[in-house]
């Protein structure tokens, strides 16, 4: 019976040292989580809105709804709305300049539909 004690004795104590190393490296992994993290922010577009924003593009990220309108052969009101749902997603900076509103694409836009 001496043996088996033994035996007994030993798994456990292998046991009781990964159970240590496993608990340190969750502490470890606790800490790294508290850390602060940049704040990553996904939009999805429909297909109208990757058009509008294409069009910003090529209009160098910067341009009214009328401008937007020429290139993508819509009506300034169905821009307009695009452009007002871009700025609210985050997508654009909208900046008054006289009688209009000037859309800005912001860098980091990607036009890609990812859902």
């Amino acid at each position: 019976m001496g043996g088996a004690y033994f035996q007994v004795k030993l798994m456990f104590e292998k046991i009781m040292r990964r159970l240590e190393i496993i608990d340190s490296e969750l502490h470890l992994l606790s800490e790294d989580l508290k850390l602060p993290r940049e704040t990553v922010r996904h939009v999805y577009l429909s297909n109208a809105l990757q058009t509008t924003v294409i069009a910003l593009k090529t209009l160098n990220g910067s341009a009214t709804a009328s401008q937007v309108a020429a290139v993508t052969g819509r009506a300034r009101a169905v821009e307009s709305l695009h452009l007002n749902e871009l700025f609210r997603n985050g997508t654009v900076l909208k900046r008054q300049q006289g009688r209009v509103k000037v859309f800005i694409l912001k860098e980091e836009c990607d036009p890609k539909n990812e859902g």
